[in-house]
């Protein structure tokens, strides 16, 4: 396949005519289970069971694996659902109101039945509470549920394929506070519970700036486009610039509305996109088209 090129058709089996190891970062987010209807035949998230659906994902994420280099990175972002009555084949452990954990579920089949090594299942905060000060920050879509509490956040798994790989974290630092900096101007004692009490320590900062940390708020972005679940841009530039060397490939196996696409070019990388319906091939690459312009 050529590359900054998106294809239309079925994700698994545009995967199969990719070469091995030849894509350096796979960052995605697949339609999730039970949540929304595309319109398009064959459409992943609308089977009729659970099981149906995660064993597709991983079925992908196998393909995923060997067109990815020894030393690259995937990045999977996926939602959770609940039971729903439009669900006919359940297994056992499904019950009314059941929060499936589908993507923990799938996770979990990547690393026992692939091999892959999750090195993080980062939490993308959309909305958080502070419950003592009643302040919140962010924004997530209404939720109209009177018994449960509000789902604000999802997962980004990040998956390796060796232990060996490719991770800049220079360039998603984050910069320190200013009281953080402070302290670490002044030399201190150890607490008397440390094994070094007695001791001084200094605390020393890195000049580009902290870790990030698994726990990141990556705000909501408003959509121009006809796409009733794009994904914010940040997400994917979060992932290129820490995942895909200079000049690397990234592929996004559910391109969607060509975002993914659309970040890698921007930060100098190149693509390969894969999406079922034809209109969203349309939309991405109308959305390149102004990019060059």
């Amino acid at each position: 396949m050529q590359v900054n090129k998106i294809y239309q058709g079925d994700s698994l089996e545009l995967l199969k005519k990719i070469e091995d190891k030849t894509i350096d970062c796979v960052v995605t987010s697949p339609p999730y289970y039970n949540v929304r209807d595309y319109g398009v035949k064959e459409q992943i998230g609308r089977e009729q069971s659970v099981e149906e659906y995660i064993s597709k994902i991983v079925n992908i994420m196998r393909e995923c694996k060997r067109i990815l280099r020894d030393d690259g990175t995937i990045f999977l972002n996926l939602g959770d659902s609940y039971f729903g009555d439009e669900i006919k084949d359940k297994p056992d452990w499904v019950k009314a109101k059941q929060k499936l954990l589908v993507h923990y579920r799938i996770a979990i089949r990547c690393q026992e039945e692939l091999g892959l090594i999750l090195r993080n299942d980062i939490h993308w905060i959309k909305q958080i509470v502070n419950y003592q000060t009643e302040e919140s920050y962010g924004s997530s879509v209404p939720c109209p549920v009177q018994d449960r509490l509000g789902l604000n956040s999802e997962a980004i798994f990040f998956f390796t394929k060796s232990t060996n790989y490719y991770f800049n974290l220079d360039s998603i630092r984050m910069p320190y506070k200013e009281s953080t900096i402070k302290k670490s101007k002044v030399n201190r004692k150890y607490s008397r519970e440390s094994p070094y009490k007695g001791q001084f320590m200094s605390t020393n900062l890195n000049p580009l700036g902290k870790n990030p940390g698994d726990c990141i708020m990556f705000p909501l972005e408003r959509a121009r486009e006809k796409h009733i679940a794009m994904f914010p841009s940040i997400i994917p530039e979060f992932c290129i610039k820490c995942g895909c060397p200079e000049r690397g490939i990234v592929l996004d196996p559910f391109m969607g509305s060509g975002t993914t696409a659309l970040v890698a070019k921007r930060l100098g990388r190149s693509f390969v996109g894969l999406e079922l319906n034809a209109e969203y091939v349309q939309l991405a690459n109308k959305r390149l088209q102004q990019l060059k312009k």
